[in-house]
């Protein structure tokens, strides 16, 4: 990927500041990361998925016109839409050949079993909302439930188009990263499929000056440290 702005934006100092001074708010976002990664014990690369679909849902609900601080617990939330697959065989999800058709369906169900683990805790109602529905299409394709267009709720729609950027992106076990190009072109290309439209047209306004491609960036590059989710532009 060609060079891009590394720099945190004045708003991302604010956001360091806000971190600061509400321990409440450090809390939840530390549990939420705790969680999350509990839940893919196996692959040693998930801090890093982590910390990039916080900060990329975080800029594209900004870009949708989400207050910052709601924007901020979004993406927090969003940071728990696998944690369904705590109760998946862990050697399901290490396994890096194909699964049958049987196993596929074991792994799909993460979306509902994460939706029961969080539904009904404390703060994490819109959590469960975007662990069911993150895999649903725009074109009513998908799982669990086949919603279409509007009736998949919005975060799961933000989140869909984040977790898509981040798992073609990033480099994984099974396969070489994608330049950043190709995969906002992938992404561009999904508009109307598998994501909504008006989404994916955030992610492009988001990376207009390439700010998005910097945030995803610098988050991946803090996999080995503590978690702050503050490099967001």
């Amino acid at each position: 990927m060609a060079d891009r702005p590394t720099s945190p934006s004045p708003a991302a100092e604010d956001r360091r500041q806000d971190l600061r001074v509400d321990p409440a708010r450090r809390h939840r976002r530390d549990q939420a990361f705790a969680l999350a990664r509990a839940a893919e014990p196996h692959d040693p690369a998930i801090g890093g998925h982590l910390r990039r679909i916080n900060v990329l849902v975080r800029c594209l609900a900004t870009e949708l016109g989400l207050a910052g601080a709601e924007a901020e617990r979004l993406g927090d939330d969003a940071m728990l839409h696998d944690v369904g697959k705590l109760h998946v065989p862990a050697a399901l999800l290490a396994r890096e050949g194909p699964l049958d058709a049987a196993e596929r369906a074991i792994v799909a169900r993460h979306t509902v079993l994460g939706e029961a683990f969080l539904r009904g805790r404390p703060g994490l109602g819109r959590a469960a909302t975007i662990a069911r529905h993150h895999h649903e299409r725009w074109d009513g394709g998908g799982l669990p439930d086949g919603r279409r267009g509007i009736a998949i709720p919005l975060a799961a729609r933000i989140t869909a188009a984040a977790d898509l950027l981040d798992a073609l992106a990033a480099a994984r076990p099974y396969k070489a990263a994608w330049t950043w190009d190709a995969a906002m072109a992938h992404v561009r290309a999904n508009a109307g499929g598998a994501l909504d439209p008006g989404v994916v047209m955030a992610v492009v306004a988001a990376d207009r000056d390439g700010r998005l491609a910097a945030a995803w960036t610098m988050a991946g590059a803090e996999a080995s440290g503590p978690f702050t989710g503050d490099r967001a532009a």
